[in-house]
């Protein structure tokens, strides 16, 4: 049997809509449920980190200090399905109301942004 080269993809959400775009409360079960079943659809599995993390970033309309808490998730793809994973998390962004969310693959960190023209 093949084994096809995978690599850990990790990428946050935070727990609450970006305050900037949106109303700053949390997101409905409904939504983190749609999550899961996109990447179970999409990847055939995903792991979430214990636990929230606690980060901050400079807003890049605003300059200010935005903090936030998010769950991490972690997701094992192959290199030909990083564009998807991409896509799915601009959708992501956009479903989240979020500017941006980050993404590290093997290291490398990439802040995925919002495209309005892109839905599921």
């Amino acid at each position: 049997m093949i084994q096809l080269k995978v690599v850990e993809c990790s990428f946050f959400v935070p727990i609450r809509r970006d305050v900037n775009l949106s109303d700053g409360e949390l997101h409905s079960t409904d939504l983190w449920e749609w999550l899961d079943d996109e990447l179970f659809d999409r990847f055939s599995g995903r792991t979430i980190a214990p636990g929230l993390y606690d980060g901050f970033y400079r807003d890049p309309d605003t300059g200010e200090r935005v903090a936030d808490e998010s769950r991490k998730y972690v997701v094992a793809t192959t290199e030909g399905q990083l564009d998807e994973l991409r896509f799915l998390l601009s959708v992501a962004c956009v479903k989240f109301q979020q500017k941006c969310i980050y993404l590290s693959t093997a290291g490398q960190v990439e802040f995925i942004e919002a495209n309005q023209n892109e839905t599921d």
